[in-house]
Parts: structure tokens; C-alpha cells; sequence
């Protein structure tokens, strides 16, 4: 069931992470054309493909929480509605606050435990400690819309 939420910060996280999406294949087009043409490649093009990709997913998580847009199967829901629609749309929504939760706990402590190092990625020399905290804070913004999504989810049913 897809519910309103807020139009202004679902298109800014989504251009966000379009934006990042076409880094990325800016990036790897660019690398194969000098590749092909100059026999050069771009500094760090795997490395920044790789993180320009992934926040972009990360960005959009909070859209696909909020407003209980990821993929789902409906075989059930779709036999007979009335039985089980609300029920799975209620189940589906607190597993993904559970996971979205998880998720925060698990990369959180492993950004906490990380803050002061001096490492820093392989290619690009970034700071992992700020890879880190970013993907956590993204995934507690990804946890909070989970949070909203349960609560339209319960809300709708009212």
C-alpha cells in the first residue's frame, strides 16, 4: 500500500541519489573511453564508482521505507485481500523497521569503534571512519522513515 509522505524530502533524497547513480556511470564511462583512447585510466574509477553507487542506494532506502515502495511479493494478498492484505502490509512493515534497525546497530558500532583510526580507503585515501559515520547516519535516516512507514501502515488501517 503506498501512503503520502513528504513530496519536498522524498525528491531531494532521490535526486541525491540520482545524482550519485550518474557519477558512477559517468565515472566508468569516462574510464573506458580514456582507457580505450589515451591508453589512461581514471585515479580511484572502481573505488569511486563503487561508493558513488552504493550511497545512492543507501539515499534512496529512506524514500522505499517511507512509503512502503520495495519490492514485495503479493501472492497471498492478491488471493484474498481481505484476509490477508492488512495483516502482511502490518507484518512486511515492522520487519523493515526490524531490519533498518539492525542495520543501524550493526554498521553504527562499527563506525563508533572506527572514530580516531587513520584508515582510509584503498584507492582514493578517504577517511573510513567518515565512510562510516555517513552510511550510519544515512541508515538511521532509512530507520526513521521505516518508523514512519509502520505508523501508515497501522494508520491506514484505522
Amino acid at each position: 500500500m503506498v501512503h503520502k509522505t513528504n513530496p519536498l524530502i522524498s525528491v531531494a533524497l532521490l535526486s541525491a541519489a540520482s545524482g550519485c547513480f550518474l557519477l558512477g556511470t559517468g565515472v566508468t564511462v569516462a574510464d573506458v573511453i580514456l582507457r580505450k583512447l589515451g591508453g589512461i585510466n581514471v585515479r580511484g574509477a572502481i573505488e569511486l564508482t563503487s561508493y558513488s553507487i552504493g550511497f545512492g542506494a543507501l539515499l534512496s532506502m529512506p524514500v522505499c521505507y517511507a512509503l512502503r515502495s520495495h519490492v514485495t511479493a503479493k501472492l497471498l494478498s492478491e488471493l484474498m485481500p481481505t484476509l490477508f492484505l492488512r495483516p502482511l502490509g502490518r507484518l512486511g512493515a515492522v520487519a523493515s523497521l526490524v531490519f533498518a534497525g539492525l542495520m543501524v546497530w550493526i554498521v553504527g558500532a562499527n563506525a563508533l569503534s572506527k572514530l580516531g583510526s587513520p584508515e582510509t580507503s584503498a584507492d582514493l585515501g578517504l577517511s573510513m571512519p567518515m565512510l562510516l559515520s555517513v552510511t550510519a547516519v544515512t541508515l538511521a535516516a532509512a530507520l526513521l522513515a521505516a518508523g514512519v512507514g509502520v505508523w501508515l501502515e497501522w494508520r491506514a488501517g484505522v
